[in-house]
């Protein structure tokens, strides 16, 4: 397997969609210019997250949120390159939404992943998905997730026991903070021992917002900080596991058995 190009596009989304499509446009030719072979948007940076961006989901015009999604496909085909684009849509009902993760160009169909795990703010304007999804690029088997999602464990041990090889994380991580400098201390260690845990290596897109908790990171399969960009386009190269010592792989192999035992 060789290693795989990424790019993160951290950048402050608004309500203005026809805005927030134009900079991911460039952003999708400036990664694949630099040889990206994928893009990582924020959570919900197509249409801004809610009660950061806007108030709610009541202006949100969904047909032109889905032709957008399309115009960007488009773009992503021309350009040759994978996106997952931070994104949300109607799910299950015409009035209920779901927040999502929508790759394209990483296989003949967009496939779209809808965050299973929401904070309370979250469940003010979405309900929760229930299906896990990996997709592949340029051979490398990747698990999505969504913001809040990487504080449970069980969701990546789930990615793991699917053989996935790195994992691919979008968020909104940035707001008020009930313990003032907390977060910013504490989020970033959670995606070390992510990684770490499953010796996976881990992307992380998350807003360019000034309230931010962290940057858009990489950290390898040791758990190690490898790249990180506050704002802007961030380029970085991902090795896959065995490329480090016997050892990393032994310890994912062992993590599994313990966690997973009856697989024997």
């Amino acid at each position: 397997m060789n290693p795989l190009s990424i790019a993160t596009f951290s950048f402050v989304a608004t309500d203005d969609i026809g805005a927030n499509v134009q900079r991911i446009r460039g952003a999708i030719f400036d990664a694949a210019k630099a040889g990206a072979q994928l893009l990582l948007t924020p959570e919900c940076s197509l249409i801004g997250y809610p009660s950061a961006a806007r108030p709610d989901l009541s202006a949100v015009d969904w047909c032109r949120v889905g032709d957008e999604e399309e115009v960007l496909e488009i773009e992503a085909r021309k350009a040759n390159i994978a996106v997952v684009l931070g994104t949300a849509g109607p799910f299950r009902t015409p009035t209920q939404f779901s927040n999502d993760a929508l790759v394209i160009n990483a296989g003949p169909n967009p496939q779209r992943y809808r965050k299973q795990a929401l904070t309370p703010s979250d469940e003010q304007h979405f309900i929760p998905g229930d299906t896990p999804l990996n997709v592949t690029v340029a051979g490398w088997k990747l698990g999505i997730s969504i913001c809040y999602e990487m504080r449970f464990g069980q969701l990546w041990a789930a990615q793991a026991r699917a053989g996935i090889d790195a994992f691919i994380h979008i968020a909104h991580m940035a707001g008020g903070d009930l313990d003032p400098g907390t977060k910013e201390k504490v989020i970033p260690n959670i995606y070390s021992a992510r990684a770490a845990e499953w010796a996976t290596p881990l992307i992380v897109c998350n807003t360019a917002a000034a309230d931010r908790w962290l940057p858009s990171g990489h950290w390898d399969a040791r758990g190690v900080l490898i790249d990180s960009c506050a704002s802007g386009l961030l380029i970085t190269t991902v090795k896959p596991r065995n490329s480090f010592a016997p050892w990393y792989q032994g310890l994912r192999e062992q993590a599994l058995r313990r966690v997973f035992p009856s697989d024997g």
